[in-house]
């Protein structure tokens, strides 16, 4: 399929009013909040629509190319995600040691009926063991308000929910809970708080935040307090889904269904029981394996008010670091649609020995690393270890077109791989691999940037080092404008780099939507640019260009799976 601004199309008398009609429809449902391709739509202006000569001065159109949603190439039919790829442990089980089985007593989330006091009695008296909460009959809820997870497994069994309460009351922890225009991070506990050895949450049932309902005594919701601190980038203080302690060892999260928190989903501080520099077996510190996080999980709440991922802010899915250390971690087979970065490795702390491997990301901020990478640790033997390093990322599909995201979505909704600081929160990032990734309709394709927040001044300065990018490829499906890609190092004193670039193919780039400075770039052994035959070369200020590459290099074949997505209202266009 081809489309350009000033196609001539010979049409029937008569077919331009069908036009004009068709798009005046399309006007009235942008008007009501939907699906960008709307906006896409209306792009093509009606004089662009006529009988003309071709102009040879026309940008090149743009190729699309919508992909399939076969099961993807990497993973044979049959066989498990993960199988026998050498740099993953065996995949989890689910436990064979039950100490207590909940029943469900309930069939919606009724605030005045909590759960919570049995839940949490029966996992402090289980440590080692596992909790089930399973359906009885036609009662599959619980709904709780916060619970710990200490040195032991939760298992919610398939068909069952539990709910996180919706009074603000039950997590305060400032006093700010709950409030609306407080910029206060801290003001609210967090609904799990997982911690000790080998801590587990696991199942096929769902955990839901509830982030789009309203609170118990207010008229908004948890996302509606924290979208109205959207405009001045402040952080409303709404309880983490799952957080972390520090000093915990061996965390596991395993098939479980997580959605709608009302902030992060999951932010992990865990490392090896051995230690917390060595990693003898990747996954020795953690594992989030077969998880699928979908936020949010319908297109309205309760009151039929339209949700959107960009509507829910700072919905994190996976976050490593961002409490304390996260060290010896595999985050693979996930599936993760959000409203905010898809995984945010933190280096407020030290993160190293990271593997994330075939996992599909829907809407979402991206593959990323930071905004904080200022961290430092040093380990008993007296060691200091620095930020980000030692990650391993391949095998990933980042579908933009995956579903709707709203009117009010921005450039930064649609992400792909970002390593993001700034001079208030800037430090290590080194040796992070990316490879055989296909994305499809972002704006930012590979966005490397050294001034995330550039309102926020320091002297800790961002040091992107060794980052190498091999078989990625951007496609387009519906998008009318091609993806960008932005390679910035901090300054001349402080380059990136060397940034490798692989056989990285961004189709319908042009020369101007690549941008660089400060970096010291090596392209090769396969081609950089919109194809396998168009070579482009970054230039900019300070940027420094070792040129190794060959002929014969191929784009990376992409297919992109069908994701889960709620079904859009009835007149929504997808």
């Amino acid at each position: 399929m081809e489309l350009r601004q000033h196609d001539c199309l010979a049409l029937p008398p008569g077919h331009w009013l069908l036009i004009l009609e068709d798009l005046l429809v399309v006007q009235r449902r942008v008007n009501s909040g939907q699906r960008r391709l709307a906006s896409a739509l209306l792009a093509v202006p009606l004089f662009g629509l006529t009988a003309c000569p071709s102009n040879p001065s026309d940008p090149p159109p743009i190729e699309y190319q919508c992909g399939t949603t076969d099961p993807p190439a990497s993973v044979p039919a049959g066989e498990a995600c993960g199988a026998g790829d050498p740099n993953l442990p065996p995949e989890p089980a689910l436990p064979t040691d039950v100490c207590q089985e909940l029943a469900a007593n309930k069939s919606f989330p009724d605030e005045n009926n909590l759960d919570t006091s049995r839940v949490q009695t029966a996992l402090a008296a289980c440590k080692g063991r596992a909790v089930k909460l399973v359906a009885d009959g036609d009662n599959n809820v619980f709904i709780t308000s916060t619970i710990a997870v200490n040195s032991v497994t939760l298992w919610v069994d398939s068909g069952v929910t539990l709910y996180a309460s919706r009074n603000p009351e039950l997590y305060q922890k400032t006093g700010n809970c709950g409030t609306v225009g407080v910029n206060d991070s801290g003001a609210c506990n967090d609904f799990i708080t997982m911690s000790g050895s080998s801590p587990g949450i696991v199942g096929d049932g769902t955990i839901d935040g509830q982030g789009g309902e309203p609170l118990v005594g207010r008229d908004y919701s948890w996302w509606q307090s924290s979208y109205a601190l959207r405009a001045i980038d402040g952080s409303i203080g709404n309880p983490t889904l799952i957080n972390t302690s520090s000093g915990t060892t061996g965390l596991l999260l395993y098939r479980i269904h997580l959605q709608n928190s009302p902030k992060f989903h999951v932010k992990i501080t865990s490392t090896p029981s051995y230690g917390t520099t060595t990693c003898t077996n990747p996954g020795d510190g953690f594992i989030v394996w077969g998880i699928t996080l979908l936020t949010p999980s319908r297109w309205t709440n309760s009151r039929g008010e339209v949700l959107t991922p960009s509507f829910a802010r700072n919905t994190d899915g996976v976050d490593p670091g961002a409490n304390s250390i996260a060290q010896c971690g595999v985050i693979a087979c996930n599936t993760i649609s959000t409203g905010d970065d898809h995984v945010a490795i933190k280096g407020g702390h030290w993160v190293s020995n990271l593997v994330i491997a075939h996992n599909h990301f829907g809407t979402g901020h991206g593959m990323s690393i930071g905004s904080e990478t200022y961290g430092s640790y040093q380990s008993p033997d007296g060691v200091q270890h620095l930020g980000v390093e030692n990650v391993n990322i391949y095998d990933l599909t980042i579908d933009a077109d995956s579903r709707p995201v709203g009117s009010d979505a921005q450039a930064a909704d649609f992400n792909g791989i970002r390593v993001k600081s700034d001079e208030s929160r800037g430090g290590t990032v080194n040796n992070i691999t990316y490879s055989d990734i296909c994305m499809r309709d972002l704006t930012n394709a590979i966005l490397i940037s050294t001034a995330y927040n550039p309102l926020f001044a320091g002297t800790y300065v961002p040091k992107f080092g060794i980052l190498s990018f091999h078989n990625i490829h951007h496609v387009t499906c519906m998008a009318l404008n091609p993806a960008v890609m932005t390679l910035n190092g901090f300054s001349a004193a402080y380059p990136a780099g060397p940034i490798t670039l692989d056989n990285v193919i961004v189709d319908n780039m042009g020369p101007m939507d690549v941008s660089s400075q400060f970096a010291n770039i090596v392209l090769g052994p396969g081609n950089f640019g919109p194809d396998e035959n168009l070579r482009y070369t970054p230039v900019g200020q300070d940027v420094a260009v070792l040129d190794n590459r060959q002929d014969g290099s191929v784009p990376r074949a992409c297919v992109f799976p069908t994701l889960p997505a709620p079904a859009p209202p009835s007149g929504w266009l997808r």
